[in-house]
């Protein structure tokens, strides 16, 4: 019997070659393949059991009778797994993932003859990654914005208390019983509420309660007809016309509470000053976040347009799956159903494709650029990085302690990037400019 770790003879000639793939024929002469089909033979003699025969005693005339298709496909692997790893050292091909083949031809007694294909690791040069243009527009927080961020304040710890007016008005807080009827006058019990509250301030209210309910009074009763559109999220109403009877048991309105040191006392800061100095200093923080956001993006997205080339596929494939496995957990938790979640996966196919790509294209930049300026992560870096997280998280030193040991791959990744970036930074060609932050309700008309 041929030895399983045998090296055996065989043609190769490279039909493709490009930056990340090579595509070789191999080719393996009649009589080495003959050698291993009368291996495989021998092989499944020993393994088959017919009934009328000892186990392994099976007349060799009755096994290639019944088991000539597996015995072919034994020797055709066999002959595979002993040649294309020896067919990629010929080439000096460092392949990143198991070859594909993509066909193969044999026949008892001829020539043996395959292709395949593996993928490497592209060997690259990074371009233009100093001096990268960037715009950083810096919004300086304003009194607006401060006023602002207090009256949000203010409408959250608002309370709700009766109407002094005694009618619903457009921002009432209404609460209501009622029953639905189909357009033929069918009873809907499934869509029936007691004690419902209604916030008729609110967008996400339909506007034929809101036309219907308002100069209403406790006790009132009102039939409210609502045509819902076809695409309407809700199912059980999409495309239906509904009759809503319905009766106003309450009326509140929001009351809020007076902007002095007991409304900042509330909410656990010392005094209005201090709740004051904290909303802007919480709102500088988001403001540096979001620029340091913006300016990462404006780098990755030059870095990616200058430096185009080819990547693996199989490292795009494996990160597409991740990308549609994280979609489908988060959909899952979200209660969607499993058509629903394949639906959308279909829908997004190419999308998550793109992304793949560009992610797997981002990672061979960064590492070529760390490795052009030797940007290392080393146990200094962690031992400086994991005193300041036992800083500032008092009172929890061994859990910062088992994170680190435990996350250590992680935490040198996050390191690395950051000093990379912070490299980026420096060099970067940066024009600030200076503007007032937005109004909330700018930002949305914006």
């Amino acid at each position: 019997m041929v030895q399983e770790n045998k090296i055996i003879d065989f043609k190769s000639t490279v039909v493709d070659e490009k930056l990340c793939s090579i595509t070789v024929d191999v080719e393996v002469p009649e009589n080495i393949a003959t050698d291993e089909i009368k291996s495989a033979f021998d092989w499944i003699q020993q393994q088959v059991k017919i009934d009328g025969f000892r186990h392994g005693k099976v007349p060799m005339g009755i096994v290639k009778q019944k088991f000539v298709g597996e015995a072919k496909d034994r020797a055709v692997e066999n002959i595979i797994k002993k040649t294309v790893l020896n067919a990629l050292k010929k080439e000096k091909f460092a392949s990143i993932d198991v070859p594909v083949v993509e066909e193969f031809n044999y026949e008892l007694g001829q020539t043996l003859k395959y292709r395949f294909t593996a993928e490497r690791h592209p060997k690259i040069d990074i371009k233009d990654y100093k001096g990268i243009p960037v715009k950083k527009e810096v919004f300086k927080v304003t009194s607006k914005n401060l006023e602002q961020s207090l009256e949000f304040l203010r409408e959250k710890n608002a309370k709700l208390v009766s109407s002094k007016s005694g009618e619903v008005a457009e921002k009432s807080f209404v609460y209501v019983d009622y029953n639905a009827f189909a357009a033929d006058g069918k009873a809907l019990p499934e869509i029936t509420a007691k004690n419902h509250i209604l916030d008729l301030s609110s967008s996400n209210i339909v506007k034929e309660f809101k036309k219907a309910l308002k100069g209403s009074k406790i006790g009132d009763e009102k039939d409210v007809k609502v045509e819902y559109p076809a695409d309407y999220p809700n199912k059980t109403l999409a495309g239906k016309t509904i009759t809503f009877k319905t009766k106003v048991l309450e009326i509140k309105e929001k009351k809020l509470p007076e902007l002095n040191d007991d409304f900042a006392k509330d909410i656990e800061t010392e005094n209005l000053e201090d709740l004051k100095t904290k909303l802007r200093e919480s709102m500088e923080a988001k403001e540096k976040h979001r620029q340091d956001i913006d300016v990462e993006k404006q780098i990755v997205d030059y870095l990616l347009e200058k430096n185009k080339f080819e990547v693996p596929q199989c490292l795009i494939a494996k990160y597409r799956e991740s990308l549609i496995e994280k979609m489908k957990s988060y959909m899952k938790s979200q209660g969607a159903s499993a058509e629903y979640v394949e639906e959308q996966i279909e829908l997004g196919k190419e999308k998550f494709k793109e992304e793949a790509e560009r992610k797997v294209r981002l990672s061979y930049i960064l590492d070529t650029i760390c490795t052009n300026e030797n940007l290392t992560v080393n146990d200094a870096d962690i031992e400086e990085e994991k005193n300041k997280m036992k800083t500032s998280n008092p009172g929890k030193e061994n859990v910062v302690d088992k994170y680190f040991t435990e996350k250590k791959e992680s935490v040198m990744l996050s390191l690395k990037e950051q000093k990379l970036f912070r490299f980026l930074l420096g060099s970067a060609d940066i024009k600030t400019e200076e503007k007032d932050m937005l109004l909330e309700k700018d930002w949305d008309e914006k």
